[in-house]
């Protein structure tokens, strides 16, 4: 039985508006995310992309935002440890917008992928110093609140989906006007959202017990390190699956149901929708059917998702089907990230740098395999990859999430509430 009474002691007024910012800030990450997503078309049809022909640059230019989000995540977990979030996130937050009206104004393919390589890796960076931000929060709080963050992504891709959309019936030629309004609005938000994130002197302390012996915090570490590694590789399947739809699936669905960009651009959104709904409950249904369960429920739905995406021609099964891929894959990532930050409180942003950026190198061969299986077999053959991943989330990421992680260490009420709630999930 869960226990209802929980210690809130350590959530003073500041904490709260640190979290309000939190979700701001993965809002606004959801936002140039699906804004991007359904400003790919007019994307393509601006630099000459057009269909199968262009298939093969396009994936050049997807591998390009891999490659950066791979570096962007891996590096910026050190900076976090060293100056704290808000002095990284106050940095990132606001160039990541920017680098979106730049990809946007980009008329030939090289500064096309030069733009896209350093959008790549300012989202990367984002998401590793926020991810790290919301494990800091969640220490106060004594409980998970990771997917909850997380669905407040969908949210501002939900919203920004629509908007975007919108802006992009004015013309299919040029993503120019929503790339730009997306690009000035939310970098004038994240200026203000900034501002109440935490500080390193305002982070809760963390005290650590001596050790045993010599070996012991070594052996640990590699413990923590392996442990991390698996994490990150659950995160692979789910991040190369979601990209299936954030760079593929406008064009999947226009080929392959005859929808127009915009009511295309509709079906992501869709997505983006159905991904906030289910990380908004995935917190509570985490705490009652456990992470193992919840895995597997993640896997099974995005498989059906998968099924009547692609079995059926028909734009409204269509639309259903990536609502069902977006519910299913939606708390894959912050399960994972949410478990390396509680692993090793003092190193939360180096651990959560090591799955976010194990999940964004995966993805580098994500936008190779992807030009390959349409460029060979047509877009019909786009979720082959992602079918094949959430079958393995299914079977292994249950297994994995039943091994125990080791003791916290930090401030003993939440150190004991962490325990706690590790046991439970």
């Amino acid at each position: 039985m869960l226990s209802s009474k929980r210690d809130n002691s350590l959530v003073t007024p500041r904490i709260k508006k640190a979290r309000m910012a939190t979700f701001a800030g993965f809002m606004i990450m959801g936002a140039l995310f699906y804004t991007w997503s359904v400003g790919v078309s007019a994307f393509r049809n601006h630099l000459g992309m057009e269909g199968s022909l262009g298939d093969l640059n396009f994936g050049m230019v997807a591998l390009g935002i891999a490659i950066g989000g791979t570096f962007g995540a891996f590096i910026v977990g050190y900076f976090v440890d060293r100056f704290g979030p808000r002095t990284v996130i106050r940095t990132t937050l606001l160039a990541y917008p920017l680098s979106l009206i730049a990809l946007g104004f980009a008329s030939q393919y090289t500064f096309a992928l030069m733009f896209g390589c350093l959008l790549g890796a300012l989202r990367g960076s984002v998401d590793t110093a926020l991810n790290a931000h919301g494990v800091q929060v969640e220490r106060f709080y004594q409980r998970s609140i990771m997917s909850a963050f997380h669905a407040y992504f969908s949210l501002g891709g939900f919203l920004f989906g629509i908007l975007a959309s919108y802006l992009a019936g004015f013309s299919s030629d040029s993503a120019i006007i929503p790339f730009t309004v997306a690009g000035v609005s939310l970098a004038l938000l994240s200026l203000l959202t900034s501002q109440f994130m935490l500080g390193k002197d305002e982070l809760l302390p963390v005290n650590h017990k001596p050790p045993h012996s010599a070996a012991a915090p070594t052996a640990r570490n590699w413990k923590v390190l392996m442990l991390m590694v698996a994490f990150g590789a659950l995160l692979i399947a789910g991040m190369i699956s979601e990209s299936s739809v954030s760079d593929w699936g406008q064009e999947f669905l226009v080929r392959e149901t005859g929808m127009t960009i915009s009511t295309a651009g509709l079906a992501i959104s869709f997505f983006t929708g159905a991904g906030f709904i289910a990380r908004m409950t995935g917190d509570w249904l985490a705490e009652r059917i456990g992470a193992a369960a919840m895995v597997f429920c993640c896997g099974a739905i995005s498989i059906v998702g998968i099924f009547l995406a692609t079995l059926s021609h028909a734009r409204v099964m269509g639309m259903a089907g990536f609502a069902l891929l977006g519910l299913g894959l939606a708390c894959i990532a912050p399960l994972m990230l949410s478990a390396a930050g509680r692993k090793d409180p003092a190193n939360s942003g180096r651990n959560v740098g090591i799955v976010n950026g194990i999940g964004f190198g995966g993805m580098l061969g994500g936008p190779a395999v992807y030009s390959y299986l349409v460029s060979t077999y047509g877009i019909g053959a786009l979720f082959y990859m992602p079918l094949v991943l959430m079958s393995l989330i299914a079977i292994f990421g249950p297994l994995l999430m039943r091994v125990k992680p080791g003791a916290s260490v930090g401030h003993p009420a939440a150190s004991a509430a962490a325990n706690n709630s590790e046991a439970k999930i």
